[in-house]
């Protein structure tokens, strides 16, 4: 839900306010509405971005994890995986590790998770030291641990799903 409209509902339920005095607030929200019509195309072009996300992704499956490997040729550890991935699919440049890529986006909750969202784990007893992309139905991709390739995993795992703590999507205007 938009950021404007929620903070109208909550003022105008916890207002005092009659319906006259907050007119200005209706106008708000109805500039938003027109605000948002107008960035449809934007969100048309977030839904090719994460399909060339998902597809990079998928691409590099079965290179090997490598700790603090950032290239195809050597192998990627969990958040150089994802930079990769969207540098390679956007040349979108994010910061390099878990815990600095779940501060950036929106927060999103695990029922409302979509492609192309960063989901984090508490994989080594700290929030946020394990990041992966969704890809749908329950399932994401990373690069797990020394030993192991990049592989699509379900979150329905026990082990993954005990561990997830939260998920992030990258804004449409963050990928310009």
């Amino acid at each position: 839900m938009n950021f404007k409209i929620l903070l109208f509902l909550l003022i105008v339920t916890l207002s005092p306010l009659s319906w006259a005095d907050n007119d200005h607030i209706n106008l708000d929200v109805s500039e938003n509405i027109v605000s948002t019509e107008v960035t449809q195309p934007l969100n048309h072009q977030w839904a090719n971005d994460v399909t060339l996300i998902i597809d990079k992704a998928y691409k590099l499956t079965g290179i090997k994890y490598k700790l603090g490997g950032t290239r195809p040729e050597t192998g990627f550890d969990c958040s150089q995986f994802v930079k990769y991935v969207f540098e390679q699919a956007l040349n979108l440049s994010l910061p390099p590790s878990a815990r600095s890529l779940s501060k950036i986006g929106e927060t999103i909750k695990y029922d409302d998770l979509q492609p192309g969202d960063l989901i984090f784990f508490n994989t080594r007893k700290f929030k946020f030291s394990h990041v992966g992309i969704y890809v749908g139905n329950n399932e994401f991709i990373h690069a797990p641990r020394t030993g192991k390739s990049i592989r699509v995993e379900s979150l329905t795992k026990n082990y993954w799903f005990k561990r997830f703590n939260g998920a992030t999507r990258i804004e449409p205007a963050e990928t310009l």
